[in-house]
């Protein structure tokens, strides 16, 4: 498997997350879900995962156990205080306009992201 393929997954999720924020604007605002935060969400945390994915995917062709364990430990640590960095970033800008059921959207879409990415990268390791 190259890296491509294992990133599949991950641009799938992106894209229908997006294209389903696109085209239920009006079924997400009734529901109390404001579509502009979650796509800003969505692609905030799919730039996190890609870029995760690649310091995580330089680690497992590392030489060393400690270039290893720095990409998997500043992987973590960036994902971590990034993440939560935009989320109090968010709500101090949005004030008393905030949308906390697209706040905690943005969270599952992490999880998943999350799960994507591991899966994607032991699938590479599988074939080493």
């Amino acid at each position: 498997m190259n890296l491509r393929k294992a990133l599949r997954p991950i641009w799938l999720l992106f894209i229908v997350v997006n294209f389903i924020g696109l085209v239920f604007y009006k079924q997400l605002k009734t529901a109390g879900i404001d579509a502009d935060v979650l796509i800003a969400g969505n692609i905030f945390v799919f730039n996190l995962t890609i870029v995760s994915f690649y310091m995580l995917n330089r680690g497992l062709n590392a030489k060393t156990t400690f270039n290893f364990m720095s990409a998997v430990y500043g992987s973590f640590l960036m994902k971590l205080v990034v993440g939560a960095g935009a989320v109090v970033l968010y709500v101090l800008y949005a004030g008393e306009q905030k949308n906390l059921p697209a706040v905690f959207a943005s969270m599952f879409l992490y999880l998943f992201y999350t799960f994507l990415e591991i899966k994607g990268l032991l699938e590479l390791l599988k074939q080493k």
